[in-house]
């Protein structure tokens, strides 16, 4: 009668992590990432008052042959504009996958933002030297061109 119990319970876990496993699994399709991308980095730029001198929003065929992804790249001379925008993406549900200790060299600082249920992706780089600012790149993930 335990066994049935344990395994009643066992059958229902699996069909339950099958379940939420298949919901993470699917994608947005490319124009909902996109409209998506647009949103998130709207809400960052605006938040972060960046005082931005390039926004450039395009689609970039350097994934594999037969993809496409959107990506969004925004630019800024001021060299304190990054303060708060690791902050601002980790409330918007992003979470660092990568920092600046793993990408550092001594003119820039680097850190790497995904948002799992999104699949979004940002790029926060602080550039020193000669000409200090910071770059925010945002991109999809790659899809089919069909």
């Amino acid at each position: 009668m335990h066994a049935g119990r344990h395994a009643v319970s066992a059958i229902l876990f699996c069909v339950a992590a099958i379940t939420a496993c298949a919901a993470a699994s699917e994608l947005p399709t490319l124009e909902e990432a996109t409209r998506q991308l647009d949103l998130d980095a709207g809400t960052l730029l605006s938040a972060a008052e960046l005082g931005l001198s390039a926004v450039e929003r395009a689609e970039d065929d350097t994934c594999v042959s037969g993809q496409v992804r959107h990506f969004f790249r925004a630019e800024s001379d001021l060299a304190d504009a990054s303060e708060g925008l690791l902050d601002k993406l980790q409330v918007m549900g992003y979470s660092e996958v990568v920092d600046d200790v793993d990408l550092r060299d001594e003119d820039q600082d680097v850190s790497v933002l995904r948002n799992p249920k999104t699949r979004l992706t940002f790029e926060l780089t602080v550039l020193a030297g000669e000409k200090p600012g910071v770059r925010i790149v945002g991109k999809t993930t790659c899809y089919a061109t069909e």
